[in-house]
């Protein structure tokens, strides 16, 4: 689990949730939201689709330096969604195979960085997608069952449920876990026990919490946690992207470059917020129909009034669409679901059982083909390997009610250890393997030599390679208009009763 929750403590909860409103409007975050020191240099109709059209981009900011200097000498980071930095490596790496003569020279002057609001949007959009039906069940939980979640929700409403849900269980997790003391093998339990104590905290606090408070260690520790998401995944673009990143840190450590001590020193820098809100802004004041001179009229309009005092003056602000109340009221809901849903798991754990003890043991070495790609489980339904712990996706399965090392029975009054991965030991044989779960270890191995690869590989060919962003891409383009879903009366009158019935429900537990 994310052991920095309760270290800090800059950003209070709705300050966290409006991450992802970029209105200038919105009441909280306002100051970030003027973009004070961005500066719009220009704005260009481009299909970017190949190294040349980045190139043709980058041109706006090259032809600028020529009158001001800015690169002779220094360097430019360009924090990117990821097409942009691989078509820019894929530059500089032309450039010094002189491969290229049309590569300007101010090219040797970028440096592609990766864009850590990228990360997190990308990261919960696939939360939100690998764990739909659990995140559809809590959803008509706590706002009716006649409300519809969209597919791919907006962001911030995916922000709302992913906070919710990790909120609900921190309040719970203690009784919980407790209760799975000699269960922890159970898959259902595993699957949720990682979503909710692993997966939903990365995604939440890559950049509300980490990159904004400047914590550069637990940052690039959680860069490469969900890069091994995104490989179980199989993610064609997030597979490769926090592993140029972080060869590049690494790489400026071992030969003590200055880079990486002014990323460390100056990290909340480095970030994509300004282009995202800019972006933002012109989608909301243009449409897909206008031309392109009008939506560049805009753009310029938009960042001329950015600093405008008159306009702020008579603007109506707004505020996040939950205050603290709500969000104690919606918490506690989401605690009843989340009690009520390991309920169930554990009153179905020898339906579950059935369906572990059809796992191949690894008497010999099994085959990618031969393995499951997904699971009927009693609670949660049909779910994918991608949805589950690591461990089942490597070619040692977890093992029901065995260790993953010796392969014998994991009894009750064994010390025992079982990993977020979802393989088990004994503790004798866990210290015997130097603390490290080698099956996944492996694993994680053999990801980053395949995708390194394919990634150099990409860099040196003449080729475009955008085929993953489209493979990748979301069709669903379901709109999600909901808005709040309870009215404060409504809140207020419930808070007293369902704080009652979730104690009582804790209560329980010890008795199921």
């Amino acid at each position: 689990m994310a052991q920095w929750n309760s270290s800090f403590s800059n950003f209070d909860r709705i300050e966290q949730l409006s991450i992802h409103f970029y209105d200038n409007a919105i009441e909280e975050r306002k100051e970030e939201r003027k973009m004070k020191g961005a500066m719009l240099v220009g704005v260009k109709e481009q299909q970017l689709h190949s190294m040349q059209d980045y190139l043709n981009a980058l041109n706006i900011v090259f032809d600028y330096n020529k009158e001001i200097g800015h690169l002779d000498g220094n360097v430019v980071p360009i924090v990117a969604d990821w097409l942009g930095q691989r078509y820019i490596r894929q530059a500089l790496t032309h450039f010094y195979k002189k491969n290229e003569n049309s590569i300007p020279k101010e090219i040797v002057s970028v440096v592609p960085l990766l864009g850590p609001l990228h990360v997190a949007l990308n990261t919960k959009e696939q939360v939100m997608k690998f764990y739909y039906p659990f995140f559809e069940k809590l959803f008509h939980f706590v706002f009716g069952e006649r409300k519809i979640l969209a597919k791919k929700p907006r962001p911030w409403r995916t922000n709302l449920l992913l906070e919710l849900a990790f909120t609900a269980w921190i309040e719970i997790k203690e009784h919980i876990v407790k209760k799975f003391i000699f269960l922890q093998k159970n898959i259902e339990y595993q699957v949720i026990m990682e979503l909710l104590d692993n997966i939903v905290p990365a995604s939440l606090d890559i950049y509300a919490l980490l990159f904004r408070s400047e914590s550069f260690n637990n940052y690039v520790e959680t860069i490469f946690r969900i890069w091994t998401f995104a490989l179980r995944w199989h993610r064609k673009n997030y597979n490769k992207a926090p592993l140029a990143f972080l060869s590049d840190l690494f790489y400026w450590e071992k030969i003590e470059h200055p880079m990486r001590e002014a990323i460390k020193k100056n990290l909340v820098k480095f970030k994509d917020y300004w282009v995202e809100n800019m972006h933002s802004r012109i989608r909301a004041t243009t449409s897909p129909k206008d031309a392109a001179d009008n939506i560049q009229k805009q753009a310029y309009l938009l960042d001329f009034h950015k600093y405008s005092a008159f306009r702020e003056m008579f603007s109506t602000m707004k505020r996040y669409p939950y205050s603290p109340r709500d969000l104690k009221f919606l918490t506690t809901k989401t605690c009843i679901f989340l009690i009520s849903q390991f309920q169930e798991i554990y009153r179905k754990n020898e339906e579950t059982n059935l369906v572990s003890s059809k796992i191949p043991f690894p008497l010999k070495r099994q085959k990618k083909k031969e393995l499951p790609t997904s699971y009927n489980l009693p609670t949660l339904g049909e779910i994918d390997i991608t949805s589950m712990p690591t461990g089942y996706s490597t070619l040692f399965l977890s093992l029901f009610n065995n260790c993953d090392h010796c392969y014998k029975i994991l009894n009750i009054n064994d010390q025992t250890i079982i990993l977020i991965c979802g393989h088990g030991f004994h503790l004798e044989c866990y210290n015997s393997i130097e603390k490290k779960c080698r099956h996944c270890l492996n694993y994680y191995k053999k990801g980053i030599w395949k995708n390194v690869n394919a990634f150099l590989n990409g860099l040196n060919s003449e080729k475009n390679f955008d085929k993953d962003l489209k493979k990748n891409a979301q069709e669903d383009n379901e709109e999600d208009n909901n808005n709040s879903e309870e009215t404060e009366i409504d809140q207020l009158n419930r808070q007293e009763s369902l704080e009652l019935d979730l104690l009582n429900r804790i209560s329980e537990i010890n008795s199921w």
